[in-house]
């Protein structure tokens, strides 16, 4: 390397001694001292030298006399750490100690950082450990979850089963007494109260089966003309007696036309209703309840309006959502019924507005007519229109299970002119219809052993050609798809309605064309 100038030789000099702050001391052979030059205050020499040339010693015992040493952070005692080099000078050897202060702590914090990485790193290990260990309960947890909502999908299917198929009995019995009744007021009254507090029964009923189906499989829609004086005199005979019991003005009229040709589904708006009408008994301690319901064109509107405790604006999403129960104060509902009706009415493609201040709350409901987006639902395209008349002698062979059902529709079906056959067993009912090959089969879904579908394929697959109407207590467009997949011409939900189950008997007893 090229030699430096020389005044810059001299100033790198006096920075790095001033920096090292040396010491130098110089032994002969036998280790005695000779001579001590540079910072002998740093090192401890002049408090006590014996004890810093003993260290000394000692440190380069056994070592070879003319060998270049260099032993960095030696602790020379009292705190002291200095870099020791022994430097041969022919009978002399020179001891140099350089100050190491600074050296050693960036050493020891770079030991320090060393540590705390590599504790880190344990730690880190530990994390990750840990961490597996969560997802692995997680993935558990959400096995558990996914079990359970199959179970609860499950339930929700037997519930329906367990409540449509008694209420198909209900109200088919009910339509019986009531068309055989003599007019005598008590009979009717009596009638009258069993259908309204069975239809109730069925609205709370479906509540919790609306909640426990899947948002993406909503309930099936059936459409039909509907009676709004009968409606409104159902209503009233239901909440008149709660409203005044808690003395509340109460009312509800229809506006308009009671008695249109337009279609909608009967029982989703009267789910509605009742939820709303519940709703506003429950939270009206005084004034009144008022409700309308009428047909503005093609479109039936329901409105509900109470002097309620109201419901802040900031708490007006949030009242339709399930299980919601902050809302209104002093709530004893399960939480269910906004929720619900908001659900129902986006499947019938209608709108919900709510306005609410401290004077009350009203709900306005807007449902368009169904007829001509859903007329597939109860016929399939081609059937030909009812006319209404009982045709000649026809024969049916109904298969249910629940003996009540079956009976009901041997009745139903005898006074259309029908000769009807029951079974409960779809083997035989299957042997029998290709047998006797009658005009119509009535099949219901859940039964024991072969289900109706599997039966309805079945009989299809061996050329039946008959008419196959399908029952069903699952009123969902995939059960629906499902039977009409299977070979079925019209799908029914329990409990029947019907209005619907005669104008499609009326369609499927036209003469079979040759």
């Amino acid at each position: 390397m090229k030699g430096f100038p020389t005044a810059a030789e001299r100033y790198l000099e006096r920075i790095l001694i001033e920096r090292a702050r040396p010491l130098l001391l110089s032994f002969d052979r036998a280790w005695q001292l000779r001579e001590v030059s540079g910072d002998s205050q740093r090192f401890g020499y002049d408090g006590d030298p014996g004890h810093l040339i003993q260290n000394l010693r000692d440190l380069f015992v056994g070592s070879a006399p003319d060998e270049v040493l260099d032993f960095p952070f030696v602790e020379l005692g009292h705190g002291q750490v200095a870099h020791v080099h022994r430097i041969p000078d022919g009978e002399l050897n020179h001891v140099l100690l350089l100050d190491a202060a600074e050296d050693h702590a960036r050493s020891q914090s770079h030991q320090q950082l060393g540590n705390e990485a590599g504790l880190a790193s344990i730690e880190k290990s530990k994390v990750l450990a840990r961490l597996r260990l969560v997802r692995s309960e997680l993935e558990l947890q959400r096995s558990r979850l996914e079990e359970a909502n199959s179970l609860k999908n499950a339930l929700i299917a037997t519930l329906s089963h367990e409540f449509r198929t008694p209420l198909t009995s209900i109200f088919g019995y009910l339509h019986l007494l009531e068309r055989g009744s003599n007019n005598d007021s008590m009979s009717t009254q009596a009638l009258r109260a069993l259908r309204r507090n069975a239809t109730w029964l069925f609205a709370l009923a479906e509540n919790l089966l609306e909640y426990g189906r899947a948002e993406s499989s909503g309930g099936l829609l059936n459409p039909g003309v509907v009676d709004l004086s009968h409606l409104r005199d159902d209503l009233d005979a239901m909440f008149r007696p709660l409203a005044e019991d808690k003395q509340l003005e109460f009312s509800i009229s229809c506006i308009g036309a009671t008695e249109v040709a337009a279609e909608v589904d009967e029982v989703k708006v009267r789910q509605v209703a009742i939820n709303l009408l519940s709703n506003a008994v429950r939270y009206t301690q005084r004034g009144e309840i008022r409700a309308t319901m009428g047909w503005h064109g093609d479109e039936l509107r329901l409105e509900v309006r109470d002097t309620g405790i109201g419901i802040a604006p900031e708490l007006r999403e949030r009242v339709f959502q399930a299980f919601n129960r902050g809302g209104q104060q002093g709530s004893k509902g399960a939480g269910l019924g906004l929720s619900i009706v908001k659900r129902l009415v986006e499947q019938m493609q209608g709108n919900i507005e709510l306005k609410s201040d401290d004077s009350g709350s009203c709900f306005t409901i807007s449902l368009p007519a169904l007829a001509a987006a859903t007329a597939e639902v109860t016929v399939n395209a081609g059937s030909d229109s009812a006319t209404g008349a009982v045709l000649q002698q026809r024969s049916a062979i109904v298969l249910d299970d629940d003996p009540d059902v079956a009976a009901l529709l041997e009745v139903l079906l005898g006074d259309r002119g029908f000769d009807v056959s029951l079974y409960a067993d779809a083997n035989a009912a299957v042997e029998a219809t290709l047998r006797e090959l009658p005009d119509v089969l009535l099949v219901d879904v859940e039964l024991p052993g072969v289900s109706g579908n599997a039966a309805t394929f079945q009989l299809r697959a061996q050329g039946y050609l008959g008419r196959i109407v399908t029952l069903s207590a699952s009123a969902t467009q995939e059960a629906r798809r499902a039977a009409l997949a299977a070979g079925a011409d019209h799908y029914l939900s329990k409990p029947l309605n019907l209005d619907q189950f005669e104008r499609v008997m009326q369609r499927v007893a036209r003469p079979r064309v040759s």
